[in-house]
Formats: structure tokens, C-alpha cells, sequence
């Protein structure tokens, strides 16, 4: 297990985003002069469609005004002066809550997905019945937090599930590692829990969980598989664990399936256990600093001081990147705050910037080599690069799971991956009333979608 660091200095300044989600912005609840406590709501949800934010330190409120935020925007933000002082508020543990209270109690909490949706949403979708919650820990940087040993590691995933499997009224829970994660799958493989012993499953070929859930009898399983890295990976996550489709332009929760992180699972445990609600979170900082690290980082920390307590830039930064080096976002400054969605910083020496001058498309079909989804990235980025968006979208687009191998392979240095990004934003905007249709790209290993 990868080791946790605990960031212990106290920045001088903490810039909080009202929106550290995706849906609506929440409304401050605090104005410039007043003093918040640890743990104080400092952001109220005006819809379902959002989480609650609160205060990750004690201090004086400085100002609620538009301020930089990792997405590239500027965000409504409460900005907060520290104390050394340290009050919070009267947390209250939610141990034997029902359904309805821990639903309630999520999203009063602020607990987000790592991909931007409140977890509340993900448990209890309008109009959906949930049957299977899976925990997703095949991402290494969701993996880490704050665990003494990978046997509590362990224990508290399989607690923390029960949890998700309640809140989400859920018959089956499924953990789901990476096959070359050796210390998750020795933490977990052979744990007694609730009086049956966890072996640790592989999904291969065509056996997918309803195998396992046969086999072992037994409503929670824990099975390993290949890393899936993308920003859009739940359709494709979806149908290589459990076997089934979600229907185009739906999320999981159709087909019945809730997804969930390592992270949020652990701010649900803590909640449920302590009533602390979602104000920190692990940040992997590496490149170009001096010590990089795991950090447990306070939400509203700015990008400069976390870099800062891990020693500051072993060099001259060049680049400035929150969330991975192939799909995340190069930052414009270094005061852009940690948000619940912050996974990762990397910083980069001008060496390793790259610079390519983009040349003609050789047709070599590399990208289509390594694409997961079967699509032909080349050709809907040429027609992206040309505006013809609709037939992108006849070419399924809308499956790009953003995982960036395309550009990676491309000897001809096309940017495929952000032109993909640019043809489906463009039709989300077009195609708002879209009719539902399944896509046959979500078949895997099977290009032209028969059966």
C-alpha cells in the first residue's frame, strides 16, 4: 500500500468552490468577516443536483467572489483566512441509519464522485432501480488514503460497501481491483468477512460477475481485471464486469449498476462512523518537486502550497497539470485550489513538454489498434477537424471513453484525443433530444456489433 502523508502547515489562505461537482452551483451561506469553524456548511444545495460544501479549516471568511478553479474557469469561491485556533462543529455519527437518512446524509456531507457527480445521485437515481453497487479501485491514485494496514484497507472497503448496498437498496456489491495491484488483492484475498472467506476473482474471457456471485454463494465478491484508464469509462466498465449494456446516452444506473470510488467509499465510512463530512482528500504529486508523495490534503489548499510541502520545484516548472498527464488539465497559475475532484498534480520541466508540430494523417491505424471501444479515432477527427459533427456522431463518438491511447500511438502527432473531446461536446449542445438507441461498439472485441 502506498504510503499517506498528512499535510500539516496551515496555508495562509484557502479558496473553497462553491461547484466541486457537476450539476448546479451552491449558494454561500457566509459573508466576507465571518468566522466558520471546521466542518460548518459554508455552501447550501439549492437542487438535488449538486453536494453540499462546507469549511476545511477554522478562519475568517475574506470574501465569496469569482476565483480560479482546475477546470480552467473561474468558479464563485469563499475564500477563508486560517487560524491557529481549531473549533468544529459537532459532528454526529449516522450508525443505524436507514435508507432515506443515509441518502440524506451523503448528500448533506458534500461526498463526490472523483468524475464530478454527487454520490448521492450515483446511490439513489430518479426513475432507477439499483441492484449492484460496484466499487471501482483499478485507478492507483483512488487507491490511497489514510489506512494503517491493508487488512483495515480491506475491512473497511468491505464495511464501506454494505453501506453503498444499503443506501442504494442494492442486493449485490462487487470490488473491483487491478490484476497487477499484488498488495489490494493479498489484503483482501483469503479475508475472513462475515463468516466467509473473500477470494479475490479474475473476470476473464467472457466470465463476468453473475459467475462468481454463483459460485461462491454469497452477495459480495471481490474480482480483479486489467486497468481501464479514461475519464468516460463507466458504459465500458459496466458491460466488462457485469456483462450488461447501458443504453446510448444513459449512465449505469439503467442497466442497474451503481459506480463508486475508493474515495468517496471512504468519506461515506467516515461519515457514517464519525459524521465528518467530505472536506479532505489524497493528492499524488509527482514530476518535477523535490519529495513527491501521497499528501491528505484539506479541500480549498492552493496547488502553490501543496507543491510547497512537498518541498517545492526540484527545477524550473514548465507545465502544471491536475489529474493526468494524458487526459487532465494544464493549470494557468498555482493558486487553483484542491477540489473533491482533485486526484492528482503533476508538474513538468520544459524537457518534458511535449511540442510536436502536427502533420498529415499516415492512415498507419494504430489508433484504431489500441482503441478499447472499437472506434476509428482518425477518421471521426478528421471529420471533427471539419465540423461535420453529425457524422461523428453516426460513427459513435459518444463512446470515446477519453482514454487518450489514440493520441499516444499517433506517429503523426494529430491531437485525436481532444478532437474527439471537441465533436462530442459540440453534439451534446445539437442532440440535446437524441433518441435513446443501444450502441454495438459497447460489444467488446466485436467492430461491427453483431452478436
Amino acid at each position: 500500500m502506498a504510503e499517506i502523508n498528512v499535510m500539516e502547515t496551515i496555508p495562509e489562505k484557502m479558496i473553497i468552490p462553491l461547484k466541486q461537482h457537476k450539476g448546479d452551483i451552491c449558494e454561500p451561506l457566509v459573508s466576507k468577516g465571518e468566522v466558520v469553524k471546521v466542518g460548518q456548511k459554508i455552501g447550501e444545495c439549492p437542487s438535488d443536483k449538486c453536494a453540499a460544501i462546507h469549511s476545511s479549516v477554522c478562519g475568517e471568511v475574506v470574501s465569496v467572489e469569482e476565483s480560479s478553479h482546475p477546470s480552467g474557469n473561474r468558479i464563485n469561491s469563499v475564500v477563508i483566512q486560517p487560524i491557529e485556533e481549531t473549533e468544529c462543529e459537532d459532528f454526529t455519527p449516522f450508525k443505524d441509519s436507514g435508507k432515506e437518512q443515509l441518502i440524506s446524509a451523503i448528500k448533506e456531507a458534500g461526498i463526490v464522485e472523483n468524475y464530478g457527480t454527487p454520490t448521492h445521485l450515483v446511490l439513489n437515481p430518479p426513475d432507477c432501480d439499483i441492484d449492484t453497487v460496484l466499487i471501482n479501485a483499478t485507478a492507483s491514485e483512488w487507491v490511497g488514503h489514510n489506512y494503517e494496514t491493508p487488512l483495515e484497507y480491506a475491512s473497511q472497503m468491505l464495511d464501506s460497501l454494505r453501506l453503498l448496498m444499503k443506501a442504494a437498496g442494492a442486493s449485490r456489491g462487487v470490488i473491483v481491483l487491478r490484476n497487477d495491484d499484488k498488495d489490494s488483492i493479498d489484503a483482501f484475498d483469503g479475508l475472513d468477512y462475515e463468516g466467509k472467506t473473500i477470494m479475490v476473482s479474475p473476470l476473464i474471457g467472457k466470465r463476468r460477475v453473475d459467475y462468481y456471485f454463483n459460485d461462491q454463494n454469497t452477495d459480495i465478491i471481490v474480482v480483479s481485471q486489467d486497468k481501464i484508464y479514461g475519464k468516460n469509462i463507466f458504459e465500458y466498465f459496466t458491460y466488462n464486469v457485469t456483462g450488461r449494456k447501458v443504453p446510448f446516452r444513459c449512465t449505469p444506473a439503467s442497466a442497474g449498476v451503481a459506480i463508486c470510488g475508493v474515495k468517496s467509499t471512504k468519506a461515506i465510512h467516515d461519515l457514517v462512523n464519525t459524521g465528518m463530512p467530505y472536506i479532505e482528500t489524497v493528492v499524488t504529486v509527482s514530476g518535477q518537486v523535490n519529495n513527491p508523495q501521497h499528501l491528505l490534503v484539506k479541500i480549498g489548499t492552493t496547488f502553490r502550497d501543496v507543491i510547497e510541502a512537498c518541498g517545492g520545484y526540484s527545477g524550473e516548472p514548465a507545465k502544471l497539470i491536475s489529474n493526468g498527464v494524458i487526459t487532465g488539465v494544464a493549470q494557468y497559475e498555482e493558486e487553483v485550489p484542491v477540489t473533491k475532484m482533485t486526484t492528482s498534480i503533476i508538474v513538468q520541466g520544459k524537457d518534458e513538454v511535449l511540442k510536436d508540430i502536427s502533420k498529415e494523417c499516415i492512415h498507419c491505424a494504430r489508433c484504431v489498434d489500441v482503441c478499447p471501444v472499437d472506434l476509428i479515432p482518425n477518421r471521426i477527427a478528421a471529420l471533427a477537424n471539419q465540423g461535420r459533427f453529425d457524422e461523428c456522431k453516426q460513427m459513435h463518438v459518444e463512446n470515446c471513453i477519453e482514454c487518450g491511447r489514440c493520441s499516444s500511438v499517433c506517429p503523426s502527432k494529430i491531437h485525436i484525443m481532444q478532437l474527439l473531446q471537441y465533436s462530442k461536446e459540440a453534439i451534446a449542445k445539437a442532440y440535446e433530444d437524441m433518441f435513446e438507441k443501444e450502441s454495438s461498439n459497447l460489444k467488446l472485441g466485436c467492430a461491427c456489433g453483431s452478436e
